[in-house]
């Protein structure tokens, strides 16, 4: 994560709202919803990764 810039702060926030809030969506779709893998298995693998770069982001502000 060296050579990537954090990115601006309302973006971040926004990263971070809108990847729990799709994570959570996934992992309620995992729970009532199993036999569609489609259905959840993109927001539960991609959105931690989203949530972990906003938070990263809002964390490193001051290095920018």
């Amino acid at each position: 994560m060296r050579s990537m810039k954090p990115w601006p702060r309302p973006f971040a926030w926004f990263a971070v709202i809108a990847a729990s809030l799709m994570l959570a969506l996934g992992l309620l779709n995992l729970a009532l919803n199993t036999r569609l893998v489609g259905s959840w298995l993109p927001l539960v693998v991609l959105m931690p990764w989203s949530l972990y770069l906003g938070i990263w982001s809002l964390r490193n502000q001051s290095k920018r």
